[in-house]
């Protein structure tokens, strides 16, 4: 009976033992930020009416509005339809240079002489001769048959001569007449190609840049040779290929926006038209080809050259619009504007822009409606935020 008490008081120790639980060990924190600032917190800058007026601060409202949506896709740039030129000898010759050999992607004007062939048959290259010799032939005949013409109304005239006599007088001069002015026309064209001291002058025929040069000077060639090839760029089109699936939400009359390959996405880019084209599909990507013109100043690009084509869906969506003249971009690619709070009162805010239409951007995450952002002089408080400003 002694014992018992000691057991007792065993077992409840160890009871009380097995329900403690161990400390959990302190695990430190990977990174710590001290005085962490909230965007909503950013600084604001406070303008005097002097300084506001000397940088020129213009504000406008942010608007929500119904605007078109778009998509952006790659396309290629291709020569547009009948822009190559192959030209070929006209005759067999010896090739002389009328001026420096033009180099592939060079530019050579309209009617600039590049070549001079001198024909290797003597008909062949007196054929500017042979054409005036022609048409002179021509103009005698013409007149002998005038003569008889009017021999033969005289004739009717006295009642002397037959009627029949006079048509078939008149229808010789009317053939002498056809075969003169095609004589005529014979002759202006061996003008025009420039025969000059036994040498025809092979000249560009439209402004153009030379894509290969398949000669030299002295080579002698053959009739129907290649000699240069040309092609025009002042215009180039814009192959868009795309899902067949998705080819019927593309909005096919409106203009198409092109941007060459890392420009910046709010840009303006190069505006295409939308054109009629062959047909044209991809079985292995079940992809479609649309296809856009647009004009090539500068030759700014070039054909096979990847650009970023931005095409303007059927639907529309409401979104918040700014103009793009209000956004800014820091270094990391962040985007921002400034937003008036209070009369030359200034914060930066945040934003995300989800597609540029014209001169509007078009936000996913921004300024409420209504809320006034700076335009015109946006860049200045930039500067004047960070310490760059006056």
């Amino acid at each position: 009976m002694g014992s018992r008490p000691w057991g007792l008081l065993l077992v409840c120790g160890a009871l009380a033992a097995c329900g403690e639980e161990p400390a959990p060990p302190t695990v430190a924190k990977p990174a710590t930020v001290a005085a962490p600032v909230k965007e909503a917190e950013l600084t604001t800058v406070t303008l005097t009416a002097e300084a506001e007026q000397r940088l020129g601060i213009v504000t406008v409202a942010v608007e929500q509005k119904t605007v078109a949506r778009t998509r952006t896709v790659g396309g290629e740039i291709v020569p547009p339809s009948g822009a190559a030129v192959a030209i070929t000898a006209p005759v067999a010759g010896k090739l002389q240079l009328a001026g420096p050999l033009p180099a592939a992607g060079t530019v050579v004007k309209e009617e600039q002489i590049l070549f001079r062939l001198v024909p290797l048959q003597p008909s062949e290259r007196d054929a500017a001769v042979d054409a005036e010799q022609a048409a002179e032939t021509a103009a005698a005949r013409r007149e002998a048959a005038a003569q008889r013409v009017a021999r033969a109304e005289r004739l009717v005239k006295d009642g002397a001569g037959s009627r029949r006599a006079l048509e078939e007088a008149q229808a010789e001069l009317a053939i002498a007449e056809a075969e003169l002015k095609g004589a005529r026309e014979r002759a202006s064209l061996a003008a025009r190609s420039g025969t000059s001291g036994g040498g025809v002058a092979i000249a560009a025929p439209e402004t153009a840049i030379v894509q290969a040069v398949h000669v030299r000077e002295g080579q002698s060639v053959a009739a129907n040779a290649p000699l240069i090839d040309l092609v025009r760029l002042t215009t180039v089109w814009v192959r868009v290929p795309i899902y067949a699936g998705e080819s019927g939400d593309i909005n096919p009359a409106a203009p198409a926006q092109v941007l060459a390959l890392g420009e910046r996405s709010d840009a303006g880019g190069a505006l295409a038209r939308p054109i009629p084209a062959p047909p044209a599909a991809d079985p292995s990507t079940a992809g479609v080809d649309l296809y856009y013109a647009m004009t090539n100043s500068g030759q700014r690009f070039r054909p096979g050259e990847r650009v970023a084509v931005r095409l303007t869906r059927r639907e529309s969506t409401m979104a918040l619009v700014v103009p793009t003249a209000s956004l800014l971009h820091d270094a990391y690619g962040g985007t921002w504007v400034y937003v008036a709070r209070a009369p030359q009162v200034y914060a930066r805010q945040r934003v995300s822009v989800n597609d540029i239409v014209g001169t509007d951007a078009v936000l996913s995450q921004g300024p409420p409606p209504g809320a006034r952002v700076v335009t015109d002089g946006a860049a200045e408080l930039f500067g004047v935020e960070f310490g760059v400003g006056k």
